[in-house]
């Protein structure tokens, strides 16, 4: 009864979580461009982390509701790209909080790593703009980007085979595991 209404309070709640998460991110980025833009940097970049924390659960929690909000999850290709789209956000916001988390806040003044974070960021925020343009669609029937003249259209959508799928998934574990067991130790950048 109350499925649908509480889906779109925790979809408020974590696009507003996420996109100030990306937005302070960007924001520590260009602050290293600027003569004295250290002490924004930091509180930008606490933000930032915060904020890309808080926002993963309630991601999570945005799908098991609006999963039960729905008669047949998955059945339409619309939805079908809502767990796409919402899979890339949390793939984009995990790298981030991550090379945050293995660097340290002195990530921002590495040219590479601090434009590798913004990547993330601007990955994150753009994902959950076409999330949230999915979801409008779905239930008001319009969305703030159809202004665009070259919008894909999200009725359609290529569904990949099922074992496909799993190896993908068990490719991209593998990576994963190599990169953080094969890798360089990584360690905190001096400030």
């Amino acid at each position: 009864m109350y499925a649908i209404t509480f889906h779109h309070l925790l979809v408020g709640l974590s696009t507003g979580i996420a996109t100030l998460a990306c937005a302070s991110a960007l924001g520590a980025w260009i602050s290293t461009y600027f003569v004295g833009g250290s002490k924004a940097r930091g509180h930008l970049d606490k933000t930032a982390y915060i904020a890309g924390l808080a926002a993963i659960p309630l991601i999570f929690l945005s799908v098991l509701s609006g999963t039960s909000a729905m008669s047949s999850p998955g059945a339409d290709a619309m939805s079908y790209n809502k767990f796409l789209f919402t899979g890339l956000t949390i793939g984009f916001l995990v790298s981030m909080l991550l090379g945050r988390w293995r660097f340290g806040p002195a990530i921002w003044l590495n040219s590479r790593l601090g434009l590798l974070q913004m990547v993330c960021a601007a990955g994150a925020l753009g994902s959950i703009t076409v999330l949230g343009s999915i979801g409008a669609k779905m239930s008001l029937g319009e969305s703030t980007l159809d202004i665009l003249p070259f919008w894909p259209s999200f009725d359609e959508s290529i569904v990949v085979n099922q074992w496909f799928s799993i190896a993908m998934f068990v490719l991209g574990l593998g990576a994963m595991v190599a990169a953080f067991m094969l890798g360089p130790k990584t360690e905190r950048l001096p400030e």
